[in-house]
C-alpha cells in the first residue's frame, strides 16, 4: 500500500471539517471562547506578541458570533473543497494564509516564544502542521494517485526538523528540573510516573526526539524512524494534548498529534508496506 498525495489530501480535508464541526459547539459563540481559548495564547508571550494576542480578543469579543459562523464556515469550506478537490491548490493557498493567522491570534506561535513550548503538548502549533502537509500533498501534475518518484522530499525535510526542533524545545530551562515537565502533562498516570524525575525525562525525550529527527533523514534507518515518529506522537497525543481536548466544550481542534502522523506518512509513502520506494 502507498500513501498517495490524493490520500494525504483525503485525510487533512476530513481534520479541516473535524474543526469546522468542533467550531460549532455552543461555548464558542459566547465569550467564554475569547477568554479561555484566545487570551490564555498572550500568557508568558514576549510584549508585542502578548499585546496585539489581547488587542484582538478585544476587538472580536463584541462580534464574537458573527466571527465564530465566519470560522465555522471558512474550516469548513477549506475542508470540503480538499476533499472534493474542488479548485485545491487554489483552496490550500487559502488555507495557508488563514493558518498563519490562526497561528498567531489561535495559538500564539505555538507558544515558541514562551521557552515553554514542547511537541508534547502540541507545539510548534496544530496549524503549522496543516500547511505544512498541505504542501507535502500539493496536487501532482499526473494522472491522480501516481505519486513522481523525490516527490516527498519537502515531507522528508518537514518531518525531520520538526523532530530536531523538538528536540531543542525539549531541553529549554523550563524543563530540567524534577518537577517541571510532569506538569506538561495532562494525563494524570503520566504525570505521576514522571514527577521527581523530570530531569532525567526530559534529556532521554529530548535524545529520542533527535534520533528521529536524524533517522528521517537518513535513508536506511527512515522506515524505523518513521514507525518512531507515529508512535511517539500518538503518545504525546495521548498523554500530553488530551486528544486535543476534543471533548470538552472548548476544545476547537485535533492538535498537533494525528497532522505529526500524518505528515509521517507523507514522508514515507511506502511504510505500510515497509518498502522505501525512493
Amino acid at each position: 500500500m502507498v500513501f498517495t498525495r490524493r490520500t494525504g489530501r483525503m485525510f487533512l480535508g476530513g481534520i479541516w471539517i473535524l474543526d469546522g464541526l468542533l467550531q460549532l459547539k455552543p461555548q464558542m459563540f459566547t465569550s467564554q471562547f475569547i477568554k479561555q481559548v484566545l487570551l490564555p495564547n498572550a500568557d508568558g508571550q514576549p510584549a508585542f506578541i502578548a499585546s496585539s494576542i489581547k488587542w484582538i480578543a478585544a476587538a472580536a469579543t463584541p462580534h464574537i458570533v458573527v466571527l465564530n459562523v465566519l470560522f465555522v464556515l471558512v474550516q469548513l469550506a477549506v475542508g470540503l473543497a480538499i476533499v472534493l478537490e474542488f479548485r485545491t491548490r487554489l483552496v490550500l493557498i487559502a488555507s495557508f494564509a488563514w493558518c498563519a493567522l490562526v497561528w498567531w491570534t489561535g495559538e500564539g506561535f505555538g507558544g515558541v516564544f514562551t521557552g515553554q513550548a514542547l511537541a508534547l503538548t502540541g507545539a510548534p502549533g496544530a496549524v503549522v502542521l496543516y500547511t505544512l502537509v498541505g504542501i507535502a500533498v500539493w496536487p501532482e501534475a499526473r494522472p491522480a494517485g501516481i505519486d513522481p518518484p523525490g516527490e516527498r522530499t519537502f515531507a522528508v525535510r518537514a518531518l525531520g526538523v520538526l523532530w530536531l526542533l523538538a528536540a531543542l524545545m525539549q531541553i529549554q530551562p523550563a524543563y530540567l528540573s524534577p518537577n517541571a515537565l510532569s506538569s506538561a502533562f495532562m494525563s494524570p498516570w503520566a504525570a505521576s510516573i514522571v514527577k521527581g524525575h523530570g530531569t532525567v525525562v526530559t534529556i532521554v525525550l529530548s535524545v529520542v526526539e533527535a534520533a528521529i529527527g536524524i533517522g528521517i533523514f537518513l535513508r536506511p534507518a527512515r522506515n524505523v524512524a518513521a514507525w518512531a515518529s507515529i508512535i511517539l506522537s500518538i503518545f504525546f497525543w495521548w498523554t500530553g494534548q488530551g486528544f486535543g481536548q476534543m471533548q470538552t466544550p472548548l476544545g476547537t481542534d485535533p492538535n498537533s498529534g494525528p497532522l505529526w502522523v500524518l505528515l509521517t506518512f507523507c514522508a514515507v509513502p511506502t511504510l505500510l508496506r515497509g518498502g522505501d520506494a525512493e
